[in-house]
């Protein structure tokens, strides 16, 4: 049955059906992940447009809520720092029945330039979300079948990146991406995240009061919050286009680089097919974060070598132990697996950097720094991948 989504979410996939077709680009003949010249050119447009109408949308409504503000100092009396806690209560009353209204509009219009900016990404980059449905054709399936078809689980995709919703922590394929995790770090993380603008305006406006005095600052300090709001909410786009982009290209080069993986072993013994599957668990362990493009890459990988039965697939030091089974070629393509897993997410922490290392060190091979890095950069700049690049994450043993 198909995973029960947010109300967001749930929209943003019917917006995307709606404009089914509405920017297609059917004569793309590269691989999705392969990005052109034109393309180069139109998602780098659109990505201008989206972060410029996000920070306008910010710098507006935190105006209009900082005018708002200034209007209701004189519920405060002559002197502020004087006031009554009845006379603060009124103020904060009028400010927050100004701000909530803002807030939700803020919001709504974020979201929409979120997910029009993606569906226009993904067309852009040869990849309509739905496809266009024939004349007379109903979109609604007769079956009334709750499944999502493979257009409805992509769509959503891409929506969470546009919403900014974090990935479902739960387990998939016996592999628990939490398994390594600290739950306190994890909240912690969150919270700060979440909270991001309202410290940045708390510290803005406490360093200019320190400097300029509260007295002086009183009539326009509210006014802080225009340009740090306007330049989150750019940021924010950013980085949500940024992870829109990565999910629209990831399935099209996690298909490209198994095939360069498997070219060297047609018919991979089962030490080999165990260790690929652990280098991915491994990735997603270490990541924290079960990545779509890495639930695509097992699910590629699963379509080659069908679904042995290793136990605990998330479990990274079974993954080393693994290698010491394999024969130097069958390594080399277990240490590029682990490579592409922890890049197709289009981050490569620190964990993942360690256990890089391990892993090459187990094999007596040098761990590619530079050469993932240009992995990384080649997988988010939408160039060509090969196996010569793959080649280059696994030198010679020393």
């Amino acid at each position: 049955m198909a995973q029960k989504r947010r109300v967001v979410e749930e929209l943003a996939v019917r917006y995307f059906r709606r404009r089914a077709g509405a920017a297609a680009r059917p004569d793309s003949r590269d691989p999705i992940h392969f990005l052109n010249q034109e393309e180069r050119r139109e998602l780098r447009r659109i990505e201008r447009v989206a972060v410029a109408r996000a920070a306008a949308i910010g710098a507006l409504t935190s105006g209009l809520g900082a005018t708002a503000a200034v209007a209701a100092l004189p519920l405060l009396g002559e002197d502020p720092d004087q006031a009554t806690w009845v006379q603060w209560t009124e103020y904060l009353a009028v400010t927050l029945v100004a701000a909530l209204p803002l807030v939700v509009v803020e919001l709504s219009l974020i979201y929409w330039n979120a997910i029009d900016s993606v569906h226009k990404l993904a067309a852009a980059a040869g990849l309509p979300l739905f496809r266009a449905k024939a004349a007379g054709e109903d979109v609604v399936r007769a079956d009334g079948d709750e499944d999502d078809d493979e257009d409805e689980i992509f769509a959503a995709v891409l929506a969470r990146a546009a919403l900014e919703i974090p990935n479902p922590p739960r387990p998939m394929f016996g592999i628990d991406p939490r398994r390594e995790a600290s739950r306190m770090r994890i909240l912690l993380a969150t919270l700060v995240y979440k909270a991001k603008v309202s410290l940045t305006k708390f510290v803005a406006k406490t360093l200019l009061t320190r400097i300029f005095g509260r007295a002086a600052l009183r009539a326009w300090v509210p006014f802080v919050a225009v340009p740090i709001t306007a330049l989150w909410d750019g940021l924010v786009c950013r980085r949500a286009l940024r992870e829109a982009r990565l999910r629209a290209i990831g399935p099209s080069a996690a298909t490209e680089l198994i095939g360069f993986i498997l070219s060297e072993h047609p018919e991979p013994s089962p030490a080999l097919q165990e260790a690929l599957l652990r280098a991915i668990g491994t990735a997603v362990v270490r990541s924290r974060d079960f990545h779509p493009n890495l639930i695509e890459l097992l699910d590629d990988l699963k379509k080659h070598i069908g679904d042995p039965s290793a136990p605990e697939l998330d479990d990274s030091a079974r993954f080393i132990d693994s290698l010491r089974g394999l024969t130097p070629a069958e390594q080399r393509s277990a240490l590029q697996m682990l490579c592409v897993a922890c890049v197709l997410d289009g981050r490569v922490r620190e964990a993942e950097r360690q256990i890089m290392a391990r892993a090459f060190a187990v094999c007596g091979r040098p761990p590619p720094r530079l050469q993932v890095l240009a992995l990384q950069r080649a997988l988010l700049s939408g160039d060509a991948l090969g196996p010569a690049m793959l080649a280059s994450l696994t030198p010679e043993p020393r």
